[in-house]
Formats: structure tokens, C-alpha cells, sequence
């Protein structure tokens, strides 16, 4: 029951802090992110002082009236903003971004992360085999960054920023992406000669590639979970004599785990159990 506790209370610290960030961040009432109109009216909150704008009295008609929901998540309003875009078929915006931010950013950014993903899956696969020359053989990706050389890393970053630097002119947030140019999000002119010329086909290419690229962000984050947890490369997935993930998260740096187990001083005899192992 202690161990619950502890582990209710350190749950709680972190969703108030989000809580209270989101809070800030928005400058208003749950739900903190804008939904529409129709959906402060529904029954869930009808009455509620949490929801905010919520006091003020709502005309019968109006609240008992059928919400147009999400067909994913039913239980959610249907995102508004997403009409017209490649995806917008799954309605699935539960956070309610498509209501905040500009919508042609958000495109952009999750073409950009899927289409970088969908490289970087292949080469973390890769890295247990394949070396390029010059490069020391790491069959752990994740140790990759400290084997490679200085000049091969410095060149991953010089193309990566100027890359990201000219695609756009120089312009990279989103007040200022879009702002002179009706540019379709996501288009670099780049390949688009290789695109087939039906309109219907086409679509479906793009459609594959959002899938395809929104799998490899979920995939090349479980790569990574993988070999933090194995503390080892993707292969095989179960190391030989690996017993379970015992101190998988350890933490190196001594002087954030004495600030961490601050509170640990002075009863060495009983350890947090947070820390077991690590």
C-alpha cells in the first residue's frame, strides 16, 4: 500500500505539472486546447465550472442536440480543422492541435518527422551490420553518437540545417512558414516529377506515405525503447541470460542521482524502491 502511494503520488506530481503548464501555456479553463462551440454544450460538461464558459445558462434545444463526433473517438467532437487534408478520413485529433496551431504546420512537421523516421528505422536496423568507411562498428545505434567521428558528425548537422534552413527561405515557425507562398505542406519539389499524373492516384501515394511515416515515428521510438531497456543492439531482441529490465534507466551522472536521492539520506538501510537497481 506505501509503494502505491508513493507511485499514486509521483503520478499526480507530473499530470498537476502538466496540468498547470497547459494551464499557463493557454491562458484558459479546461479544455485548455480551443474545441468547438457545440461541443461545450454537450452533456458531459453541461453545468461543470471545470470546463469553463460552461455558467452562463444554455437553451434546452441546444444542449440536447446531437454532437457531429469524431469516427475514431466517438466520445470526442469531430476536429473541424482537418477538412481537406491528406488523413482526414480517421477524424483523429483527440488533443484538439488542429484547433490551435495552424494546420499547415502541423502537416509539415509530421511529414517531416514521419519521412525522417522512415529513414532512420532503416538505418538503426542497418547499424548492426552495415559500417560506413571511416566509421568504428557500433552494433548498438544508440552508442553511435559517441563512436562516430568528429567530421562525420559535424557534416550530419551542417546538412541537416541547411537543409532545413533553404527549404523554407529561412523561415521555420509558424507565423512565418506559409506566409508568402501557397506552398502545399510537405512539398520540397522534390521527386514530384515521379508522382502519377491521376489526381486519385496520387492521392493514395500521399495517403501511404503519412501511414507509413506516423508507423516508423511509433516504430523508431520502440527501437529505441529496446535498446535502452536491453541496454544493448536491436538484435536479438532477448539477449542471451537477460533477465528482465533491472536498472535499464540507470543513471550515470552521480550528481543528479545525489540530488534525486536527496531525500534518501539518513535511512541507507530502507532504499526508495524508485531507485532499486539503478
Amino acid at each position: 500500500m506505501q509503494l502505491k502511494e508513493l507511485r499514486n503520488g509521483r503520478l499526480a506530481m507530473l499530470a498537476f505539472g502538466g496540468i498547470v503548464t497547459s494551464a499557463v501555456y493557454t491562458q484558459s479553463t479546461w479544455p485548455f486546447f480551443a474545441c468547438p462551440e457545440a461541443a461545450r454544450t454537450s452533456s458531459f460538461a453541461r453545468g461543470s465550472a471545470l470546463c469553463g464558459g460552461l455558467q452562463s445558462s444554455v437553451k434546452k434545444g441546444t444542449a440536447v442536440r446531437a454532437l457531429e463526433t469524431s469516427r475514431s473517438l466517438p466520445f470526442l467532437p469531430k476536429p473541424q480543422n482537418l477538412k481537406g487534408y491528406i488523413g482526414e478520413e480517421q477524424e483523429f485529433d483527440p488533443l484538439g492541435f488542429s484547433d490551435t496551431f495552424d494546420m499547415r504546420w502541423l502537416r509539415e512537421a509530421e511529414l517531416k518527422h514521419g519521412r525522417v523516421c522512415m529513414l532512420a528505422s532503416l538505418g538503426f536496423f542497418a547499424q548492426q551490420w552495415i559500417t560506413f568507411p571511416g566509421f568504428t562498428p557500433t552494433p548498438n545505434a544508440l552508442d553511435s553518437i559517441y563512436t562516430a567521428n568528429p567530421g562525420g558528425m559535424a557534416t550530419l548537422i551542417f546538412l541537416a540545417g541547411y537543409i532545413e534552413s533553404s527549404s523554407y527561405g529561412g523561415k521555420l515557425t509558424m507565423l512565418d512558414m506559409f506566409e508568402d507562398t501557397d506552398r502545399a505542406p510537405g512539398d520540397l519539389d522534390f521527386g514530384k516529377k515521379f508522382l502519377p499524373k491521376d489526381e486519385a492516384k496520387a492521392k493514395d501515394l500521399a495517403l501511404r506515405e503519412l501511414n507509413n511515416g506516423r508507423l516508423a515515428m511509433l516504430g523508431f521510438s520502440g527501437m529505441i525503447h529496446h535498446n535502452l531497456v536491453v541496454k544493448g543492439p536491436l538484435f536479438p531482441l532477448f539477449p542471451e541470460g537477460w533477465t528482465g529490465p533491472q536498472g535499464s534507466w540507470g543513471i550515470e551522472d552521480q550528481s543528479t542521482l545525489g540530488a534525486l536521492t536527496m531525500g534518501m539520506i539518513g535511512n541507507e538501510s530502507a532504499p526508495d524502491p524508485f531507485f532499486a537497481g539503478r
